[in-house]
């Protein structure tokens, strides 16, 4: 009997009206969110490689810069971040993202979409497409894409496999968490025997680090505080501390579960500078509490143990309203 948080065997008839869009369509654009980590990258250049593969016209679009830790990934370089000039597509397919606003400004702005297909895990996601796969027990998009190749019958080589072994690397946490289904297990393995190379893959995502990384998380600890009775850990990343490091937003990716792991500790939370009176506010929690809906409730999304959104106004105030609805979701899901 399989757990009811585990994805189950695929039925291909659910990838029906995608398998035609790929089989009609001749130019496709393939899209994923701002801010973009493993999954996105791992999930978007994995299908825009397979499609390439069967002579389909692709374009492969982040409004961001690929992080540094994902540009060794197959294909990195051949994605745009503008839109402007690019022709009418055929379809477009939007992975890993819950919200059609976090695909961009310029993809927004875009009016030569197609049909829009949305493939993606988060439960909090709002459907946008004009056709929505989403599945909420898959372990990270990269996973539905595999589903939609194998339903498909597109093959997947070594670059391909590269990059969705990386979407499912990342978004398990090298397969720590909940999400680390036996389905993911088993698609990774698949992926490993078709040429994707764990050591290549850790080395590359997790022992490549620039030196500023570790200046600015030195830095970013030095915030570090605890309330609650230690239940939520707080850690802060100022603009300032960005530019004496030389660095961009993608350096403090992660810093997040330094907060997360301290013992006691039920949900981490960072707030990301970003501009004045602005915020990127990362969640991460343990397992008892689901901190998707206390993003949703600001506006964001996510999963249940890994969520954010953006919210603006002074940091004291911005601080109080997330730490308020955080302990209101503690209490809550504690007594449950």
């Amino acid at each position: 009997m399989s757990h009811p948080l585990f994805l189950s065997k695929m039925d291909s008839d659910i990838f029906a009206p995608v398998v035609d869009e790929i089989e009609r369509g001749k130019r496709f654009l393939v899209v994923s969110h701002v801010n973009p980590e493993g999954d996105a990258v791992g999930s978007l250049l994995g299908l825009a490689l397979a499609l390439r593969g069967i002579g389909k016209d692709v374009v492969a679009f982040l409004e961001d810069e690929v992080p540094d830790v994902c540009r060794f990934l197959p294909g990195s370089g051949t994605i745009v971040h503008s839109l402007d000039g690019v022709e009418p597509v055929d379809c477009t397919f939007a992975v890993d993202c819950g919200q059609i606003e976090r695909l961009g400004e310029d993809f927004v702005r875009f009016n030569g979409r197609g049909r829009l297909v949305n493939l993606d895990h988060h439960k909090t996601n709002d459907e946008f497409g004009d056709i929505n796969i989403v599945l909420p027990g898959a372990s990270a998009a990269g996973e539905i894409v595999y589903d939609l190749l194998k339903a498909a019958r597109i093959p997947i080589n070594a670059d391909v496999a590269t990059n969705l072994y990386v979407a499912i690397h990342t978004d398990t946490g090298s397969f720590r968490y909940a999400s680390a289904t036996p389905e993911a297990f088993r698609k990774a393995g698949e992926l490993v025997s078709l040429g994707a190379d764990p050591w290549d893959v850790s080395r590359n995502v997790y022992e490549s680090y620039p030196a500023k990384r570790f200046e600015a998380l030195s830095m970013v600890l030095s915030t570090l505080e605890t309330v609650s009775e230690g239940r939520i850990a707080v850690l802060k990343v100022t603009l300032d501390m960005l530019k004496k490091v030389g660095g961009g937003k993608d350096i403090v990716d992660g810093f997040v579960n330094y907060a997360r792991a301290i013992k006691g500790v039920e949900v981490g939370v960072l707030f990301r500078e970003c501009g004045p009176d602005e915020y990127k506010v990362s969640l991460r929690s343990k397992g008892n509490i689901d901190v998707s809906g206390v993003a949703k409730s600001f506006g964001g999304g996510g999963h249940p143990h890994a969520s954010g959104f953006n919210i603006s106004g002074e940091f004291g105030e911005v601080k109080q309203k997330v730490l308020d609805a955080l302990r209101k979701a503690i209490k809550e899901g504690l007594r449950s």
